[in-house]
């Protein structure tokens, strides 16, 4: 009985110890009383520096942890083995879990996908381990990818890594490099440099600098002649001298006088205005006097034409007066 009794508190003892790894596995890994909301990405790039258990991260704030990391060929393989050699099956699938507490219960996830909400692989300093950085980007530049599958969770849709971004950009430029002709590049470099020292030390360039230099030398032979510290002195005291001052006074007794002038003028307009009115009814008058005076004159004008006219024709009527009238037949 005692070796039974002592093999199975043994027993027990190594369950009992089993439970507790157990259970203390479950409270490291976060997963025991902190289930979360599941989530999963996929990756065409290489995760690695990514393990089960690392951090979620929204701007720096720890919201979750990594679950599971595995191949989307594992995970999701196609119903037609041809499909497998396409790249979207070369893919590394990515679950995690989010704290709710941590973002908010009423969070929309699907809204948030749709205004750009992404999952990226972010190194952790220099240590080669490795994160999850979930952030928001245009999505216009990163649209959400259609995948042949039925995801066992809601896929938040990934970006590539800074450092991958780096390299495809790299990588490009290394492409388009490759098409550059660079023989004939430097053929023509060389050749535009010749040129260019070819007019530097003999050509029209040579000349026009030297006519520059040549003019140059004229301008300051010219300036040093002029004496302008002397002209500017000169300026200066004609300003300040007695002559300057006697005609700027006179032209200030000048623009008073003119002022005064200028300040007499509507008078001087007003009775102009007067007088021409005056010399306007004083012709009006005259006319009217004048119009009876020259319409006798005009009568005495007709009436001496008539009696030169009848001397002309009978000058003897001085003498014997004038011819009976003519008597008129019955």
């Amino acid at each position: 009985m005692e070796p039974r009794g002592a093999a199975l508190r043994t027993g027990l003892f190594v369950l009992a110890g089993i439970a507790v790894l157990i259970g203390l596995i479950f409270l490291l890994s976060g997963n025991a009383f902190r289930p979360g909301i599941a989530y999963e990405s996929y990756f065409r790039e290489s995760v690695q520096g990514l393990n089960v258990g690392s951090s979620v991260k929204f701007r720096g704030v720890t919201i979750g942890k990594v679950t599971d990391i595995g191949l989307v060929s594992a995970e999701y393989p196609p119903r037609n083995p041809s499909e497998m050699l396409q790249p979207v099956y070369h893919q590394v699938v990515v679950r995690f879990r989010v704290d709710p507490r941590k973002v908010g219960p009423d969070t929309n996830i699907a809204q948030a996908i749709k205004l750009g909400l992404r999952v990226q692989v972010a190194p952790q300093g220099i240590t080669g381990l490795a994160y999850l950085e979930l952030s928001f980007v245009k999505p216009v530049h990163h649209p959400v990818p259609s995948i042949p599958w039925q995801p066992r969770s809601t896929v938040i849709p990934s970006i590539p890594s800074t450092l991958t971004q780096v390299q495809d950009a790299v990588q490009k430029f290394l492409t388009n490099m490759e098409h550059v002709k660079f023989n004939k590049t430097i053929a023509v470099l060389t050749s535009l440099v010749d040129t260019l020292n070819k007019e530097i030390t003999t050509g029209d360039a040579h000349k026009t600098l030297a006519n520059a230099n040549a003019l140059l030398g004229e301008l300051r032979s010219q300036v040093k002649r002029a004496d302008l510290p002397a002209t500017t002195a000169s300026l200066r005291n004609l300003a300040d001298g007695a002559q300057t001052r006697a005609i700027l006074a006179k032209l200030n007794r000048t623009t008073d006088e003119l002022a005064k002038v200028s300040a007499e003028m509507p008078k001087l307009i007003a009775q102009t205005q007067a007088t021409v009115r005056s010399a306007n009814e004083t012709t009006a008058t005259l006319n009217r006097q004048m119009i009876p005076i020259l319409r006798n004159l005009n009568a005495a004008s007709a009436n001496l034409d008539e009696l030169s006219e009848t001397l002309k024709n009978n000058p003897s009527i001085v003498l014997r007066g004038a011819p009976p009238p003519r008597q008129t037949p019955q």
